[in-house]
């Protein structure tokens, strides 16, 4: 089916339940690449960064704890331990994910594509884990880019060569997070707001859109956006 349309899915926290998994391993592997512990106070929280991406954030605590410079080696070193420890949970999809993911695959004329602040090798797991079928070219992970923004315009820009489409009529962003929010305005694109950590925060700023998950979708307001 032609895709004249896109969403735009952030994956933890979204897709997938997996934030606290994701935090802790993350905190982990930094440990073992030599960030000195801290006591739970002194740890910098990590929704506090300029950039709420792996790549970014990792590279910002090592640097700052170690004196070393966080290069290409150590990052895939941080994914090789930060994979390996999330790998060892079971992780669940957001209530309704995946039906609506492959819905909009086969019954609708919008195109997918994840764009997410984690590292490329865990990102992946997740999805598979859930058991969603996707085309890796359609997802765009931190390793090579620290900010939101491009991350989902690499994604955007991807999706277009995938789904032969030179501009799509309608592109929707999917996000959990302030940081989705904020991304999604940068770059102009419709956004809906999904989970309950931060619905207080979306309705502050005037986000049109909300479901705590994927079975509110059927909301009035949310089907006319995705009407095609």
């Amino acid at each position: 089916m032609l895709k004249e349309n896109l969403v735009v899915f952030d994956i933890d926290g979204t897709v997938t339940d997996s934030v606290h998994i994701h935090q802790e391993a993350f905190i982990k592997a930094l440990l073992k690449l030599g960030v000195p512990r801290h006591q739970p106070e002194d740890q910098p929280q990590l929704n506090s960064f300029k950039h709420h991406t792996d790549s970014y954030i990792a590279k910002t605590i090592f640097e700052t704890y170690t004196d070393l410079t966080f290069d290409q080696k150590l990052l895939q070193e941080f994914e090789r331990e930060l994979y390996g420890d999330i790998k060892k949970h079971v992780i669940a999809e957001i209530k309704g994910a995946l039906k609506f993911i492959q819905y909009l695959q086969s019954k609708t004329n919008f195109g997918i594509c994840f764009a997410t602040g984690s590292l490329l090798q865990p990102a992946i797991h997740k999805l598979n884990a859930i058991g969603l079928q996707f085309e890796e070219s359609l997802l765009v992970g931190s390793n090579d880019l620290w900010d939101r923004e491009s991350i989902i315009q690499q994604a955007i820009n991807q999706a277009k060569s995938y789904y032969d489409q030179n501009n799509f009529k309608t592109i929707i962003s999917i996000g959990d997070g302030l940081w989705d929010l904020k991304a999604a305005q940068n770059l102009n694109l419709e956004f809906i707001g999904i989970g309950t950590q931060y619905k207080t925060n979306f309705i502050q700023n005037n986000v049109r859109y909300l479901a705590d998950d994927f079975s509110e979708f059927n909301k009035p307001d949310i089907k006319a956006l995705l009407h095609d």
